[in-house]
């Protein structure tokens, strides 16, 4: 039977975790998985699914580092990649010999990658099948001469692309890597499990028809207007902003929240001023059922999983791939964006009671959601079985 090796090196929160188990739930009985991970937080929502799970590479996102040198946001993927080390030749040596080391101990017939470049280079050193899962905006297209820009606002690149494609054929050549001619062959790969909307994928003019599969969000009907409140959704460290806590503590709406990243002084600041703290997450179908807004940082999963109930959003995102995604919520009207991350309370106070006052978006919301019904599946077990099954 393959072993298969589901790997995830960057990005922040529970939906990559979330993405890669539910792999694991569609290879039960056809191949034994092993899932190698970043950060551990979530490791318990892969585990059951897994003959093994341990620590993998980690990429970190190097903000002190940009923020010190005054660099500007993130303009492409190349900056992004310069930003968790790949300008670092050691350490992008160093990465990749652990997974050949980890292939070959756990002897991996078919890697699965999310957010996992190195794990992708490897695989192409030791001649394993890799598929890349996730996003859109995480699984890049390998054919593009360059990186483009994913917003005109933030355009001014600070990668050197040609330097970072020296940079790795340097230093991974003598491992057994092929040269790159262009810095997105960084993802060449045997397949891909894109899971994204085509109306939130900065990629979409370069990929195959038939490229997406459903989302990683679960689907529990339509909303129908009759909810009554405001469901909050902060997976990692958005509430150390002050203002987004004085505004949710001073809106005096229903709030209902899942805060699995908020410290527990802030959550008793929050159950204080009404909010209902839920400690695990909340089924699908009661969200759908009972709320009227949903509060999030643009995450591309609850950001989804609102599309697909058609509840309209407020988007209050932490960086630019949350940005990207809110923004194209926000440009087919379903949603409102508070940006940047270090608004006052008052400027976020007034956005949340105008998104929750906004008639006119909840129904382009609930219009929305039966366009959109057919990219969405209640179970998508099957259907990842469908993908997978030839590369076992």
């Amino acid at each position: 039977m393959t072993r298969v090796l589901l790997a995830w090196e960057a990005g922040a929160g529970r939906g990559h975790v979330v993405t890669l188990s539910r792999v694991a739930r569609a290879l039960a009985g056809l191949a034994e998985c092993d899932a190698a991970l970043g950060w551990s937080e979530h490791a318990g929502e892969i585990a059951p699914w897994c003959e093994a799970v341990y620590p993998g590479v980690s990429l970190p996102y190097r903000r002190e580092a940009r923020k010190a040198r005054g660099a500007p946001p993130n303009a492409t993927w190349a900056d992004y990649l310069n930003d968790v080390g790949f300008a670092d030749g050691e350490r992008l040596r160093a990465n990749v010999a652990w997974w050949l080391d980890t292939f070959a101990r756990r002897r991996i017939g078919l890697l699965v990658g999310d957010y996992a470049p190195c794990a992708l280079l490897a695989a192409r050193i030791a001649g394993i099948p890799a598929l890349a899962i996730g996003t859109g905006y995480g699984v890049p297209p390998a054919r593009m001469p360059e990186f483009p820009v994913f917003l005109p606002e933030y355009a001014e690149r600070e990668a050197d692309e040609a330097a970072l494609v020296a940079g790795i054929n340097h230093v991974l050549g003598p491992l057994g890597l092929p040269p790159l001619a262009a810095l997105p062959q960084v993802y060449a790969r045997a397949g891909e499990l894109v899971r994204t909307l085509p109306l939130l994928d900065p990629y979409a003019a370069w990929r195959e028809p038939g490229a997406w599969l459903p989302p990683v969000a679960d689907f529990g009907g339509h909303a129908d207007g009759s909810g009554s409140t405001a469901f909050c959704y902060f997976s990692t460290t958005e509430l150390a902003s002050e203002g987004l806590v004085d505004a949710l503590c001073a809106c005096r709406l229903p709030l209902r929240g899942f805060l699995p990243g908020a410290p527990d002084a802030v959550r008793a600041r929050l159950a204080a001023a009404g909010m209902r703290i839920e400690r695990a997450p909340v089924p699908v179908e009661e969200i759908v059922r009972t709320s009227r807004l949903v509060l999030n940082s643009g995450q591309h999963g609850i950001l989804c999983l609102a599309l697909a109930a058609g509840l309209p959003q407020l988007c209050l995102p932490q960086h630019l791939e949350q940005l990207f995604h809110a923004r194209r919520a926000e440009a087919a009207g379903v949603a409102r964006v508070v940006w940047p991350r270090s608004a006052p309370g008052e400027t976020i106070g007034h956005a949340i009671r105008a998104a929750w006052d906004d008639a006119a978006m909840a129904g382009r919301a609930r219009a929305l959601a039966r366009e959109l019904a057919p990219h969405f599946v209640a179970d998508d077990l099957a259907l990842l079985r469908e993908r997978l099954r030839p590369w076992l």
